[in-house]
């Protein structure tokens, strides 16, 4: 289960995005997609963007793993991008992207929630093992921390156990 109560404020951005508003990391960097409001369960697959699929320039698989991504730095054109998560773990997983790039941001080991909201961050909510789930984002160009915050059973999060990569968009 995702840590911390910044993905429910995320759907309130989705919603934003869903009606045409980028998000804005305050660098110039933004990236707009589209999804449900609404929350998926653990192991539930939440597509998000569907309707931007079709019109995608480009489509990236990506693995999620026991704790990393494969490739963990993934390299694609600005515009509209499909990422098309596997997870081959045993844990549920998440795809998270922060624009500006960097560290997510942590205050007493768990991820900061009012900063990670403020810098724009969107994600593929997590989605149990040997399910594939897609997400379609309008990408800007710039650099994005890709991260996943789910915790295991002894409360750490993914991210702690370095599952953590980059997005590059050119």
């Amino acid at each position: 289960m995702s840590r911390g109560s910044w993905w429910p404020r995320m759907a309130m951005v989705v919603g934003l995005i869903v009606s045409g508003t980028a998000c804005d990391s305050g660098d110039g960097q933004t990236a707009s997609g589209s999804g449900s409001a609404s929350v998926a369960g653990a192991g539930e697959c939440s597509p998000v963007g569907t309707e931007l699929e079709e019109a995608a320039d480009e489509t990236v698989a990506v693995e999620l793993d026991e704790y990393a991504f494969n490739p963990a730095i993934i390299e694609v054109a600005a515009g509209t991008v499909t990422f098309e998560a596997e997870n081959i773990g045993t844990e549920d997983h998440e795809l998270a992207f922060l624009p500006g790039g960097g560290e997510v941001p942590v205050t007493d080991g768990a991820p900061d929630e009012d900063a990670l909201a403020e810098a724009g961050a969107f994600e593929l909510e997590a989605f149990g093992a040997g399910q594939t789930c897609n997400a379609t984002y309008e990408l800007e160009p710039g650099s994005y921390t890709m991260f996943c915050i789910v915790e295991t059973a002894d409360g750490e999060t993914h991210l702690t156990l370095g599952m953590q990569g980059e997005l590059r968009v050119q």
